[in-house]
């Protein structure tokens, strides 16, 4: 269904730019030979079809039934422009100046070596690399979202050949009115709305299309996605599957990923009991104090407890988290072994990229007995003392 619904978007552009060309430029249509990217095995939110001259990307708000929630169109031939209808955006290629307004989309093009081609992001509070901490102090990357709001003037006098931000699906709501004033291209992410570790990985690939870095992404995902098999495979041996439970209770209500969402999938190829797998969310569950405590107060762990550090952290916002088993038997860890001086981990920044690691750290947890197949020490994770 994807390949045909695919082909039905390419075949629907190539008419109606053909339509607005004149009878000898027909004879060169630019949209011909258009063929689909095969290589991406994962994600379910995008997809690439390019030939010679050009690439085409969907973003598909609705993976179910393939909703486009937008079209972008990569090409250095600006004439194109005036042939285009007025829901797909024309970038011209390749991006040279790049604004990321996400700390992962930064260091996606980090990781791709274009860092010095990143000339804003939203926060630097949010960000661990000391690269672009370093250019952002000599002012070399701005950040232009201190506040809750982009600085429009900011962003106007940068003149950044693209804008990547956050996206929930929805194309009336996605884009900041102040960053459509900028007449910039604004490209939406929903690398966030994938469902398990290597499809939202994959996303390097989307992010990659617009810098010409396809190859690069390519050798990058493969990298990952061998090194994650081969651990979900060592996972598979384990003798045991421990029982364990996430995060913790904010105010009333302790939200526990759904069973059916990305830190599931984790736990699931980390050979585990998660004791809400049955459910059938794929985002996070509101439960009260009541409900986690009856399930998982004899779970063997506990991890994801915000940004604390030690037990004594997590004892000051609710004494009765030392009634639980995980928290009695010092088997408490959380994704903080590197974190910046506001607190922000460098687990959320690069984890996305590279859920390999995450894995490897899950698997050292709960099957500490195979770490010298594992051959790697903790990464993001630590125990809270």
């Amino acid at each position: 269904m994807k390949h045909n619904l695919l082909k039905y978007f390419s075949f629907a552009i190539i008419i109606i730019c053909i339509s607005c060309l004149g009878p000898t430029e027909k004879t060169l249509n630019p949209f011909s030979d258009l063929k689909k990217d095969t290589s991406i095995k994962y994600a379910k939110r995008f997809c690439i079809s390019r030939n010679k001259d050009l690439t085409l990307i969907y973003l598909f708000g609705n993976k179910e039934n393939f909703d486009t929630t937008a079209t972008y169109l990569i090409c250095n031939d600006t004439t194109l422009i005036k042939t285009l209808p007025q829901n797909i955006t024309f970038i011209k290629s390749p991006c040279k100046k790049i604004a990321a307004l996400s700390s992962i989309y930064a260091t996606m093009f980090y990781e791709m070596g274009l860092l010095n081609n990143i000339v804003a992001i939203d926060n630097v509070d949010y960000m661990n690399n000391k690269a672009i901490i370093d250019r952002c102090a000599s002012k070399q990357i701005q950040q232009l979202s201190k506040g809750i709001e982009p600085d429009l003037e900011q962003t106007i006098a940068l003149n950044p050949d693209i804008i990547f931000t956050f996206g929930m699906g929805d194309p009336k709501k996605d884009i900041n009115p102040k960053l459509s004033q900028t007449k910039i291209p604004v490209v939406i992410s929903l690398d966030h709305k994938e469902e398990t570790p290597l499809a939202r990985a994959e996303w390097i690939k989307f992010f990659a299309a617009f810098v010409n870095k396809e190859n690069l992404a390519d050798s990058i995902f493969k990298i990952v996605e061998k090194n994650y098999i081969r651990l979900k495979a060592i996972a598979e041996k384990a003798e045991t599957t421990p029982t364990v439970f996430n995060d913790m209770k904010y105010s009333d209500v302790w939200y526990m990923p759904g069973g059916k969402s990305y830190m599931a999938q984790l736990l699931n190829d980390a050979h585990t009991d998660y004791l809400w797998k049955e459910d059938d969310k794929f985002g996070s569950i509101p439960l009260s104090f009541e409900q986690v405590y009856v399930k998982a107060k004899d779970a063997q762990f506990w991890i994801n407890v915000s940004t604390l550090k030690t037990k004594k952290d997590l004892l000051s916002f609710d004494t009765r988290y030392n009634e639980f088993a995980a928290f009695k038997n010092d088997k408490v860890f959380n994704n903080t072994k590197y974190t910046n001086s506001h607190g922000y981990s460098t687990y959320w920044e690069t984890g996305m990229i590279y859920p390999d690691k995450i894995l490897s750290d899950l698997l050292l947890i709960f099957h500490p007995e195979l770490k010298e197949q594992i051959k790697n020490e903790l990464y993001y994770y630590e125990q809270l003392k």
